[in-house]
């Protein structure tokens, strides 16, 4: 066998190996996962095949996703701290920003969900946080200033005749539930009956529909 057959079977070996041990770590994962085993699950993150085979911020993030399964509240706020002071990317970054953003956003945080943002914003481009700026304003502070932004995110994805279905039908419900909240915070009771009626036949069996019903329930509607 010449010197460059075998030079190149050792470069596949090479590459071939990481990859191997990537989805075994990652079976694993897996497997502990489905056991409900995050003791196992927390050790594997932390083996030697793991190391080798996922960067430092893909196992913290890991790690983060275990704590937030858990409801390890402290845990959680500890980790996304320490996180946030690693070297890591700008794109990485911005991911766990957002992340974070959602995470307090879902613990109805408002200023942790606040430091989110920022993050993000030091982190990246405008594109990478406008969204999240757009749902702290209607979710957390409760403010009516995007019903028209949120009017054109309709208009770019659906023409308001062709039938919706899978996908698209929750996201243009969920921009009609944003919509309808807003004109809550107005009082404007015609335009919240009217979109959030349109966004109850799009969001059947999202926590969304539930809260839609509350809402027109405590407005008597």
């Amino acid at each position: 066998m010449s010197r460059s057959i075998v030079i190149v079977i050792l470069v596949i070996i090479l590459i071939a190996i990481p990859i191997l041990m990537r989805k075994l770590s990652w079976k694993k994962m897996i497997n502990a996962l489905n056991d409900v085993d995050y003791n196992r699950y927390y050790d594997i993150i932390d083996s030697f095949s793991c190391k080798m085979t996922f960067s430092a911020f893909d196992r913290e993030n890991m790690r983060l996703s275990g704590f937030i399964a858990q409801n390890r509240k402290d845990d959680v706020e500890n980790q996304i701290k320490m996180m946030m002071n690693m070297r890591i990317k700008p794109k990485q970054k911005v991911a766990l920003g957002t992340r974070g953003f959602y995470y307090y956003l879902e613990q109805g945080k408002a200023k942790r969900a606040r430091d989110m943002i920022d993050f993000a914003k030091a982190n990246g481009p405008e594109s990478s946080y406008k969204d999240l700026e757009l749902q702290y304003s209607i979710l957390l502070k409760k403010e009516s200033k995007y019903i028209d932004e949120v009017k054109a995110k309709i208009d770019a994805i659906w023409n308001g005749k062709d039938h919706l279905d899978g996908d698209k039908k929750v996201v243009v419900g969920t921009f009609q539930y944003l919509i309808g909240l807003q004109y809550s915070y107005k009082n404007d009771l015609e335009n919240m009956k009217l979109y959030f009626e349109q966004a109850l036949e799009n969001v059947a069996g999202t926590p969304y529909e539930e809260n839609i019903k509350n809402i027109l329930k405590e407005k008597n509607i």
